[in-house]
């Protein structure tokens, strides 16, 4: 039934896999398939964080095609690869609070939406459908505005954000800070940082999408298409 559909809507509103233009209203199998998680764990400061691969080849072309080019119908499968990190980091918790770090004003005018609190949502949504009680809770809040970290060395992300974030109130129940890349790490820090401030406890860590390889430039993007890092 759904292959007629799918069909259907590609002829009247010319709609495809933003990965490869099959027909259809996401990403196709063949891609997806292409790109699946394969979480790991890293150790960034003091608190771990669970990646679902690394920036590079299929994946990096996807989530390139999600952030930079504005294709929201990857929202589930982003979902899915966050959700595949997050069960790696939690082991047996079964019930946790998801806190997304805050995007600034800036991104969410270039993306037209809270990327990452729209990620956090979906993912939600993905773990309750495994059985974990997953709650978005987007308590972090930007104290000020930061610069674009895009070509900023590990020490200037660093002091970018430094004492960036404040938490409104602490989330009940464990938690676990949740972005879209890691590069330095810096940003999660941060956050962590102003969750435990506020007392919330116990914080397992950070999960995100994907990490940038090792030894590699910052995550970066096609050439001039400004995908931005933290």
């Amino acid at each position: 039934m759904r292959g007629w559909w799918q069909a259907a809507a590609d002829l009247v509103l010319g709609v495809c896999c933003p990965l490869c233009g099959a027909p259809g209203l996401h990403a196709c199998r063949a891609c997806v398939t292409a790109i699946a998680p394969d979480p790991v764990l890293l150790d960034v400061g003091d608190i771990s964080v669970a990646v679902a691969g690394v920036h590079q080849g299929p994946r990096r072309e996807a989530l390139l095609a999600w952030k930079v080019g504005g294709a929201a119908s990857l929202d589930p499968l982003m979902a899915h690869h966050l959700a595949a990190a997050v069960v790696s980091l939690i082991g047996e918790t079964s019930s946790l609070a998801l806190v997304p770090v805050p995007s600034t004003r800036r991104s969410r005018r270039e993306r037209g939406r809270d990327l990452v609190t729209d990620l956090a949502a979906a993912t939600a949504r993905t773990l309750v459908g495994v059985g974990v009680d997953a709650q978005v809770r987007p308590v972090l809040r930007l104290r000020r505005q930061t610069r674009d970290q895009h070509a900023l060395s590990r020490r200037e992300r660093a002091l970018n954000v430094a004492g960036s974030m404040v938490a409104q109130r602490a989330p009940s129940g464990p938690v676990v800070v949740v972005d879209d890349v890691l590069t330095t790490g810096s940003t999660l820090l941060e956050a962590v940082r102003a969750l435990a401030e506020a007392g919330a406890f116990p914080i397992l860590g950070a999960a995100a999408v994907v990490t940038a390889q090792a030894g590699s430039s910052p995550v970066a993007s096609h050439p001039d298409d400004g995908l931005r890092s933290r």
